[in-house]
């Protein structure tokens, strides 16, 4: 009697279990009527509105890029961007030449090369001096961007702006795959 119990119970479960929809092949929940955040203009000489830095990665071993640049604009006189990405070990297979670029006129980053990952990737991203009057820290967010401008929601540990130092920050992003994420409000 009591196995027969315990195999109800199992089986009660099991049947109950396989019912629910998961998050993990769920599609993103879309994101609308947000705009991306604008970047103050770059000033003075020869300045660049694109930056763009690579960096070989084994995908076996996983790895960081680091990455920071600055330029002259901005609430305090000048623009810092401070990137992290965080490669697990197996995260996708081979090595490939990684890519970040920054465009100086949103709070966005497209990185290549275009690739689907294992495991996602962390990825941080600080940004100072940027004016965020008429931000709202409650709808700050940051978000996947698709090829057609719609928006989706990306899993990470918070987002943060700091309106008196002009600072915007995401902490671990998890990206699954690679192409165009920013700061939107």
């Amino acid at each position: 009697m009591k196995q027969l119990i315990c195999f109800l119970f199992v089986a009660l479960l099991l049947i109950l279990g396989c019912e629910q929809v998961t998050d993990v092949n769920s599609p993103p929940e879309q994101i609308l009527n947000k705009k991306l955040i604008q970047l103050p203009t770059p000033i003075g000489p020869g300045v660049e509105d694109i930056y763009t830095e690579y960096k070989d990665i084994d995908g076996a071993s996983g790895g960081w890029f680091f990455e920071s640049f600055s330029y002259q604009g901005g609430i305090n006189g000048t623009v810092n961007i401070y990137s992290t990405l965080h490669f697990y070990a197996n995260s996708f297979t081979g090595t490939k030449t990684i890519s970040q670029t920054f465009d100086t006129e949103t709070a966005a980053i497209t990185f290549g090369p275009s690739m689907q990952f294992n495991i996602p990737v962390d990825y941080t991203l600080i940004i100072t001096g940027v004016d965020l009057t008429g931000v709202d820290p409650n709808t700050l967010d940051f978000v996947y961007i698709d090829a057609n401008g719609n928006m989706y929601a990306v899993q990470k540990d918070y987002v943060y702006m700091d309106l008196n130092t002009g600072l915007l920050k995401v902490k671990n992003a998890k990206l699954n795959h690679f192409s165009r994420y920013g700061f939107v409000n």
